[in-house]
């Protein structure tokens, strides 16, 4: 449904109208001076997808529930919602104020106030910082990569993984494996674990393949993360020695149990082409894909490596 022309001016929605302030948002990332203003509320709300409806608290600019994108969800989620009135405007004046230091960092981007700015007490303030430092000063970053990971805001994980993935030092492997395995406080759990393994593709220790077995074994081949795990094994293998027999168990757990659905086994076959391209570059052995992909053929798969 397109939440513009369907479902907002629908007939239906018409008893939730008065019992709240509307705001919309919208993002032509051109990074016009509009265009930025949009994507700090996006950013300062936690937003990685579009479109979504949320109702927010006007005092705190908590969340307090998501709309869905249909008539039948909208208005209980609008019902179910409660906040006291408030006359004071110290939460707009707090954004006001945050938006100005942004602003301000975005027009002077240098490391030294970056790495001020990155203990800021608003968000959107220290995604900016975190921008800067990654081009200007990886290296504070990957010192500081436990309590960056444990900010519970995910646009602004997603950039702490890809800058640590980009850093390639194993001193931050710990943090990430933790933020896989855990993913705590997030609301897109499936895409930080996903972010924490191509992470760990660049920054994993042999250590780090104990995290990333369970996800690469799950059989999952529509979730990204299972092929991302896969990936994050064979990288940490080809530049440690001492990782390739860890590497090897844990891509031979990675043969998916066959599909039985037809319809499905066509991405099944191509997980289980993935993990058999890795075990070659792991192994240097050539071994045969066989013609049929079924169980007797992933026995005798598992046997040959």
């Amino acid at each position: 449904m397109i939440v513009e022309k369907q479902l907002l001016p629908n007939p239906a929605l018409k008893p939730a109208y008065d019992k709240a302030v509307w705001l919309y948002v919208y993002r032509d990332f051109s990074s016009s001076a509009d265009d930025s203003a949009a994507e700090r509320i996006c950013l300062r709300l936690g937003m990685t997808s579009y479109p979504q409806t949320l109702l927010i608290d006007p005092s705190t600019l908590a969340r307090l529930g998501d709309t869905g994108r249909t008539v039948e969800t909208f208005l209980p989620a609008v019902n179910a919602v409660h906040v006291k009135k408030s006359a004071s405007l110290e939460c707009v004046k707090a954004v006001a104020a945050a938006d100005e230091r942004a602003k301000a960092l975005q027009s002077a981007p240098s490391p030294a106030a970056a790495l001020k700015a990155l203990d800021d007490a608003d968000i959107v303030v220290r995604y900016i910082a975190l921008g800067i430092l990654a081009e200007k000063d990886p290296g504070k970053l990957v010192a500081r990569a436990g309590e960056l990971l444990a900010v519970p805001h995910d646009p602004f994980r997603y950039e702490v993984c890809r800058v640590l993935a980009k850093a390639g030092d194993v001193k931050a492997a710990p943090a990430l494996e933790s933020l896989l395995r855990d993913a705590p406080d997030s609301l897109n759990p499936n895409v930080v674990r996903i972010e924490a393994a191509r992470a760990l593709a660049g920054a994993g220790s042999a250590d780090s393949i104990q995290a990333l077995r369970p996800f690469a074994a799950s059989g999952d081949y529509r979730n990204g993360l299972t092929l991302a795990s896969i990936d994050a094994i064979s990288a940490i293998a080809a530049r440690d020695k001492l990782a390739k027999p860890r590497a090897r168990e844990a891509l031979l757990e990675a043969y998916p149990e066959p599909a039985q659905e037809e319809s499905e086994r066509t991405m099944c076959v191509a997980l289980a082409k993935q993990v058999h391209a890795a075990l070659g570059d792991l192994t240097g052995k050539k071994v045969k894909f066989p013609e049929r992909y079924d169980e007797a053929a992933r026995a005798k798969l598992i046997e040959q490596w």
